[in-house]
């Protein structure tokens, strides 16, 4: 089955379109004249997303994943941000429901289905829990939320097929690109290393994507631009100074690159010899970027400071780069205390214990633990755990079976990426929530929905295997 995209008649479209160009310039003067020209540039630029959207449903999944990624939990505006993405949420919603009328709903593979089924009866349960132990509303939403990412795997089957998954590619690295320019203005302007909405995991997920298609791409040109790309985003990465993100982001490329030599093993034996030279183009790119960041860092302490974040990873000396490590175990006994008292069922989506401060030895509320894996049991018990666990598994069954079987370089891409992602993700789980917020679920709903579009599209149109260059 080959995918449809939903776009606008002809005419209809045109004439939205020249209606933006004339009101924008129009809008933006009357901004600048009536002192309001912040509010109604925000205006434009949302009805010009609205109007792109209405031309091409898949610009409203790329729209999605952009404002999820940008959303802080800790600039106290959390509420403001989540309401932009439910907004958005429900117009994409809509856009489906128009899509579905015009064409038709891909159905999906019935392989998809069981994991889904299982994780969304235990995120069902976590809500029934806490909404019966009282847990605070707000906090469970921004759980739930984060939870119901495989959903947005599901609806981009509605939208994405094989042919498309140059455009989905490269819209997440222009993300990337995104988070990668905000993130190093902004650490020359705080002078401290990129926390809070500045070291999201996006660009760690990205470098991993495009080391995989430079493995398998059959173009030199291709591989040498998956390369030069992956520049920025582990320039970002670096500076994000978090050693649960390089951790991760080692442990997916490194899947990445078994899979796609076991890959080109059987389906191009013949260049599997020649891309080995991919091994020292990956450290060339590598030493570029530490070249560039310590131009950019200003000193040449930077390595210093890598290797002393390294080092303390495992340390629980109290004081300096391993106080993170000391308040995480006191976190860690508070979230068992507390989970051995429901351990089957958990204590409830929106659940929050109380910690204190290291620094201001105050008393508060902490909904979050920093391992997702204990999150879970605390949440929702030894089932959640499971269902966790059920759905992974079954997911990655499945993209190891296309890599391993479609003749197609970017549906075996596609499912390398998908399960090299997933591997990054689950060792960021170990000293991070990633999965409990939006932020990083998204990206990894997207990376597996971007999966699915394509083995859900069955056709071969525009990724059946070329010849492969030297």
């Amino acid at each position: 089955m080959t995918t449809t995209i939903a776009r606008l008649p002809g005419t209809r479209g045109r004439v939205l379109l020249i209606a933006a160009a004339l009101a924008a310039p129009a809008l933006l003067l009357a901004g600048l004249a009536t002192n309001h020209w912040a509010l109604l540039l925000v205006l434009i630029v949302a009805a010009a997303l609205v109007v792109a959207s209405l031309r091409d449903i898949r610009t409203a999944f790329l729209v999605l994943v952009l404002l999820c990624s940008f959303v802080d939990y800790t600039t106290g505006i959390l509420t403001l941000e989540m309401t932009v993405v439910c907004a958005w949420v429900a117009w994409t919603a809509l856009l489906l429901y128009w899509r579905g009328a015009w064409t038709g709903w891909v159905r999906p593979p019935g392989e998809m289905l069981p994991g889904i089924a299982v994780w969304l009866a235990a995120c069902a349960m976590g809500v029934v829990v806490g909404l019966v132990s009282g847990n605070p509303l707000k906090n469970l939403g921004i759980e739930l939320e984060g939870a119901l990412w495989p959903l947005l795997a599901f609806a981009m089957m509605q939208a994405y097929g094989r042919r498309h998954a140059l455009y989905a590619a490269a819209g997440l690295f222009a993300i990337g690109l995104v988070h990668t320019g905000f993130g190093l203005t902004m650490l020359q302007i705080e002078q401290h290393r990129l926390g809070g909405i500045y070291f999201t995991t996006v660009t760690g997920i990205v470098a991993v994507m495009l080391w995989t298609a430079a493995i398998l791409a059959p173009t030199r040109r291709v591989r040498w631009l998956c390369l030069l790309g992956m520049i920025p985003m582990l320039a970002h990465l670096l500076f994000s100074f978090t050693r649960g993100y390089w951790f991760g982001a080692i442990a997916g490329l490194a899947t990445a690159t078994i899979l796609g030599w076991r890959s080109l093993g059987r389906f191009h034996p013949e260049v599997r010899a020649r891309r080995l030279l991919l091994v020292p183009s990956f450290a060339g790119v590598a030493a570029i970027t530490v070249a560039l960041s310590i131009v950019y860092f200003g000193s040449g302490n930077l390595l210093d400071a890598v290797g002393g974040r390294f080092s303390s990873s495992f340390s629980t000396e109290v004081g300096g780069a391993t106080m993170s490590n000391v308040i995480r175990l006191a976190e860690y006994d508070k979230a068992i205390g507390a989970a051995l008292k429901a351990p089957v069922i958990g204590r409830g989506l929106g659940y929050a214990f109380v910690v204190r401060e290291p620094i201001t030895n105050r008393l508060r509320e902490q909904w979050f633990v920093h391992n997702y894996y204990l999150l879970l049991w605390l949440k929702l018990g030894v089932l959640g755990l499971a269902a966790f666990g059920y759905l992974i598994a079954r997911q990655v069954r499945a993209a190891l079976r296309v890599a391993g079987e479609d003749t197609s370089w970017t549906a075996r891409a596609a499912a390398i990426t998908a399960v090299a992602v997933t591997v990054q993700v689950l060792v960021i789980l170990t000293t991070n929530y990633s999965l409990a917020d939006v932020t990083t679920a998204s990206v990894f709903g997207y990376v597996w929905g971007l999966f699915w579009s394509i083995r859900a599209d069955g056709s071969g149109a525009g990724g059946s295997a070329a010849p492969a260059a030297p």
